[in-house]
């Protein structure tokens, strides 16, 4: 089965250092295996809900951000059965390279794409997507039988963005403020709206929750942009699995949430 599951949708450090939601990253099923973003609790999230990091194929990280980073290199330990076998990927932004030791970026094949970059993961293809952040930053495109799924990663809004966000199936949105809050560097909510409104997704995720997000009710967050744009949106939880062969189930689920 393909599938998407949520090791963790807080986003930013009192989120994160409360634990409010769980900062483990995206756990990607596809022609690979893949955890994108091990932010704080990965591992232990990943064992958490089911899944065997020793089967991944690749760990990437988008950005140098704790959230993003922290728990890269125990999942390379653990992608490569407790450094016995030199397997696997680490795809990692240019400016965060260094942040993973060199023991760790020996044990694996090492990819370094720059925004607008396709390479492939096994049988999966892979396109890194340019993000407006204030630290380096990429995005991620994933290209499966199954259905493109697009992750943002932590970027502000750019009219650049849209051409890449077209034509997904899922589309990811790290969208840590509500619509009440608008900061540059990062996705609020209008913001969300507006890419919604362009890029057109089949279905629209939000995730990595900050403070204000969780207090404002990230559900009925994601209500509002359905109900503005008409594209199905929901707001992820913690452990969410989305089948790629059936998304709408969830997305009803929630719709009957108040």
């Amino acid at each position: 089965m393909a599938s998407i599951t949520f090791l963790g949708t807080g986003g930013g450090r009192y989120v994160v250092l409360s634990q409010r939601r769980y900062s483990g990253g995206i756990w990607l099923e596809l022609e690979s295996r893949i955890l994108v973003d091990p932010g704080p609790g990965a591992l232990i999230r990943a064992l958490q809900y089911k899944k065997k990091p020793n089967k991944l194929d690749a760990v990437f990280v988008s950005h140098r951000h704790l959230d993003h980073y922290s728990d890269a290199e125990v999942l390379i330990e653990a992608l490569t059965e407790g450094t016995v076998k030199k397997r696997g990927f680490l795809v990692v932004e240019e400016n965060t390279l260094s942040y993973i030791s060199e023991y760790h970026r020996d044990l694996v094949e090492v990819i370094v794409p720059r925004a607008g970059q396709e390479f492939m993961i096994k049988d999966l293809r892979v396109q890194a997507l340019p993000s407006y952040n204030h630290a380096s930053s990429v995005g991620f495109k994933f290209f499966s039988e199954s259905g493109t799924v697009t992750y943002s990663s932590d970027t502000d809004y750019d009219d650049k963005l849209i051409r890449y966000y077209k034509n997904s199936m899922i589309l990811i949105l790290n969208c840590i403020f509500p619509s009440n809050r608008e900061i540059k560097t990062h996705l609020n909510v209008d913001k969300a709206v507006i890419i919604a409104q362009k890029a057109r997704p089949d279905y629209l995720v939000l995730t990595h929750f900050g403070m204000q997000m969780l207090n404002a009710n990230p559900v009925d967050e994601a209500k509002r942009v359905e109900r503005i744009t008409g594209v199905k949106t929901i707001a992820a939880e913690d452990g969410l699995t989305l089948d790629l062969d059936n998304p709408v189930k969830q997305m009803i689920k929630q719709s009957k949430l108040v």
